[in-house]
């Protein structure tokens, strides 16, 4: 019994150790294999790597920048601190911080990535497990072969990542210390502002008549001048670039939208050949430049001079081209001369340091605007004016030219400059505006005189209260974009907004998501300029509203049957771009449609059973829009398919708006599916003796006489019955399009008249034989 009993616990133990062995080996193969997989995913990251070379060039180019926007600030100021110069720099500079910020982040998910990878490698080196080795000789062997191969795959990675890791962070230092000096100069540069800010109206250099002052040469500042403009040019549009597209796109869309107005009032009404109260669609590309630019320009927040000014001379430009032989010759003279000052004020707003030669250049400048203005406030050619508000612009232009003048002689350069700017700038912008709100104006009334169809709503404007004169709502939208405009040129306005655009940008909480209110506002943009496409969209495939283009149209196939597809594809895609444009979680997008479908469990099974019937008539096409059809007897030609509903106008020149389900459910004719194709029945009779091959030759001649009869089917003459007083005979004979089907049967029943008269066959009257009983 000892000897069992010891027997017994023995192979307890034995048990016990082979099974703690198994799981070990066990582990091994799961650490190996973790071990190897980790391995090969940092050597297809390490294989993928990053370009460091490109990274460390951007960095010198950064640094070469740098070099540049330091010109005249910290380095190479002959001259003294300019508004323009501080300005420019400022917003290259943090630029130059976000972008560099953004690839020192880029750098450092890196670092982190490749630091995760050897913190992995070595926790799973470090298992105990590994260390544990078989008692057979054989699986020792075994086992170590493969460590060796697990040690050969795992040497050259480890020693790549921690190398790649000591050069990332060495160019990780390199952005940080870059960052630092831009801080720096952001610092001094604010603090330089400030400083001018507080000391605006305080001599900057010298009177003008007085001896030069030291000063940098004109030949240094404008290279400078020009590389920094193109630097602050280059980051804003890489920015902004995505609204760039978006301005090109209105354009074109606001192009074709007045072009296919034109083009209908031309049909319709007939241009006027000196375009009066037409000016709009004199020059629809044009147009369409200057309205576009003048509205959404403010979708660009705080743009360099330099864009803005681009922008300007584009829509002045194409003004000129408006107003040529349009207005007066003394006042399209006025308005060239104003453009020319404008953009020589603008190109003098663009060298960014102070010289005697540019200050006698902005003297002539001011000067002879001030005077120029003058001159034309005095004149008698007023009543020419279109415009009279311009009168108090060029009042404007006066008094801040006049004031350029006295402080650029008494050596207040930034003030001056900023005034002549401001004067010219704000003449011609204020001009754009006012044109733009005619133009507008314009096209509003030319639209309400041609826009007769039912869909007018599509743009939700009244046009019956539209009128000549410009709605002083408009007027007053544009004198507050033009403040906003000409406040820019000013420090003090830009200090007066940053609280309003901290506000503005500021990122506020409601449970797990966080917005901004600018988010808030692009969201409600964006789903608002999605609807206005839409409506777009109705109003260029919407069927003509008047017989004449209806039956040209008729016979063409359109977009007009994808119309209501293409309208929720834009609604949907602006829906899904406004929620990721403001930051919406998609997470939230299903919870309102989770709301949505328990709505529509609720009590919109109505409107959701038109809407889906729209998709199906839209994707199986039982009717297209231009079809002429048949619905519960009412005759007529399928206007639009909307969203719950579908208008067909009646041959009565009524508009029946019939429900999508309803259009679905009720026995629907579609004519225009048998290729608008119809088969006319005639009726006569004849009375009773009557040569019946005489009669059916007459109507072959009748039928074969009219143009309108198709051949193919051929037409039938058919003896119905011998009635009581008469032999009755149908001709059934078809007509290409049903619209013609009401006359060519009254043309063919005159025709038979003529040739039985003719011919001497009677139509027997109708008789009725009474017999009285006595």
């Amino acid at each position: 019994m000892e000897k069992i009993l010891e027997a017994g616990r023995q192979e307890t133990i034995n048990s016990i150790e082979k099974y703690s062995r198994g799981r070990i080996a066990i582990r091994q193969d799961i650490l190996l294999q973790e071990i190897r997989q980790t391995s090969g995913r940092a050597r297809i990251f390490l294989h993928k790597g990053m370009d460091t070379s490109g990274y460390a060039r951007e960095l010198k180019e950064t640094h070469d920048q740098l070099t540049i926007v330091q010109d005249g600030i910290t380095a190479n100021n002959g001259s003294g601190h300019t508004t323009r110069n501080l300005a420019v720099s400022w917003a290259i500079l943090n630029e130059l911080l976000l972008k560099v910020s953004q690839q020192r982040d880029v750098v450092s998910r890196h670092i982190h990535t490749m630091v995760e990878f050897i913190d992995r490698i070595d926790s799973l080196s470090a298992d105990s497990a590994l260390y544990t080795f078989p008692l057979d000789s054989a699986q020792v062997i075994q086992y170590f072969n493969r460590l060796k191969v697990i040690a050969r795959e795992l040497g050259p990675v480890d020693t790549l990542l921690r190398k790649s890791i000591a050069s990332l962070q060495h160019l990780q230092t390199s952005y940080d210390m870059t960052i630092v000096d831009i801080r720096t100069n952001l610092e001094d540069v604010e603090r330089f502002r400030r400083q001018q800010d507080s000391r605006i109206f305080r001599r900057d250099f010298s009177n003008l008549w007085h001896p030069p002052s030291p000063h940098r040469p004109l030949s240094e500042i404008i290279p400078m001048s020009i590389a920094k403009e193109k630097l602050a040019l280059k980051y804003y549009l890489r920015d902004f670039r995505g609204r760039l597209i978006l301005l090109v796109v209105l354009i074109i869309a606001a192009w074709r939208f007045l072009l296919a107005c034109k083009k209908k009032w031309a049909d319709e009404k007939g241009l006027d050949p000196g375009f009066k109260g037409q000016l709009v669609f004199r020059y629809p590309s044009l147009s369409a430049v200057l309205v576009v630019i003048s509205i959404f320009q403010f979708l660009f927040l705080q743009p360099p001079f330099i864009f803005s000014f681009i922008l300007w001379l584009i829509s002045a430009v194409s003004l000129c081209i408006i107003f040529y032989r349009f207005i007066s010759p003394y006042w399209m003279l006025f308005w060239t001369i104003m453009v020319a000052l404008f953009v020589l004020a603008g190109l003098t707003n663009m060298v960014l340091e102070a010289s005697r030669m540019e200050r006698w250049w902005m003297f002539a400048l001011a000067s002879g605007g001030a005077v120029y203005c003058t001159s034309v406030l005095r004149s008698s050619k007023h009543q020419e004016l279109r415009e009279k508000n311009i009168r108090y612009f060029i009042v404007f232009v006066v008094l801040l030219e006049a004031a350029s003048v006295i402080f650029n002689a008494t050596g207040r350069y930034n003030l001056a400059k900023t005034l002549m700017v401001a004067g010219y700038s704000g003449l011609v912008i204020a001009i754009l505006f006012i044109w733009t709100a005619r133009l507008i104006n314009e096209a509003l009334v030319l639209i309400a005189s041609i826009y007769k169809h039912p869909e007018r709503k599509l743009f939700y404007i009244n046009f019956e209260r539209v009128g000549e004169k410009v709605p002083t709502y408009l007027y007053v939208f544009l004198v507050i974009g033009w403040f906003v405009l000409v406040g820019k040129n000013f420090y003090a306005f830009q200090q007066a907004t940053t609280p309003l655009m901290e506000f503005l940008g500021t990122e506020r909480t409601i449970g797990n998501y966080d917005f901004t209110i600018n988010s808030l506002v692009l969201f409600v943009v964006i789903i608002g300029v999605s609807t206005l496409i839409s409506q777009v969209i109705s109003f260029f495939a919407a069927e003509p509203g008047d017989q004449r283009d209806r039956d040209k149209t008729a016979r063409q196939p359109g977009v007009g049957s994808w119309l209501l597809l293409i309208r929720i594809f834009v609604l949907s895609l602006g829906l899904f771009l406004a929620f990721a444009a403001a930051g919406i979680p998609m997470d939230k997008l299903a919870i309102v449609l989770g709301a949505l479908g328990v709505g529509i469990g609720l009590g919109l099974q109505g409107l959701v059973s038109n809407l889906v019937s729209g998709l199906i008539i839209a994707f199986e096409k039982p009717v297209n829009v231009g079809d002429i059809v048949e619905v519960n007897g009412k005759m007529g030609t399928m206007k639009s398919i909307g969203f719950r509903s579908s208008i067909i106008n009646l041959t009565e020149g009524a508009s029946f708006i019939i429900p999508n389900s309803d259009l679905l459910t009720n026995h629907l004719i579609n004519w225009t599916m048998g290729n608008n194709r119809r088969r006319i029945n005639v009726a006569i009779s004849v009375n009773y003796g009557t040569d019946l091959k005489k009669v059916n030759t007459i109507l072959e001649t009748v039928l074969k006489g009219n143009d309108y009869v198709m051949h193919y089917p051929a037409p039938s003459i058919t003896v119905v019955e011998f009635a009581a007083g008469s032999i009755n005979i149908a001709i059934d004979f078809w007509v290409a399009d049903i619209r013609d089907s009401w006359h060519q049967r009254s043309d063919m029943m005159s025709r038979i008249l003529e040739s039985f008269d003719r011919e001497g066959i009677e139509i027997p009257l109708p008789q009725q034989e009474i017999t009285i009983k006595k």
